[in-house]
């Protein structure tokens, strides 16, 4: 792990002041930022609004490039 000795310094005296050692510190950092990317990485669902109602086997069946309905179960 490569840091500017400043910044390394202000994590050492965080971690003093906290009673850590600046392992445990670094790794709560690492910790922190592994959580964050998880997060992003999640899929998000988009919603939208229209003007009117809109049942999607109508909005399927307008579509003429929608993949074809199959069921779960044959």
């Amino acid at each position: 792990m490569t840091a500017q000795s400043d910044d390394l310094a202000v994590l050492a005296d965080d971690a003093h002041r906290r009673g850590v050692s600046l392992s445990t510190a670094l790794g709560e950092l690492v910790l922190a930022r592994a959580a964050q990317l998880r997060q992003q990485r999640r899929p998000r669902l988009g919603t939208f609004k229209s003007g009117s109602t809109v049942g999607i086997a109508a909005l399927m069946e307008s579509n003429p490039d929608a993949p074809a309905a199959q069921p779960f179960r044959s």
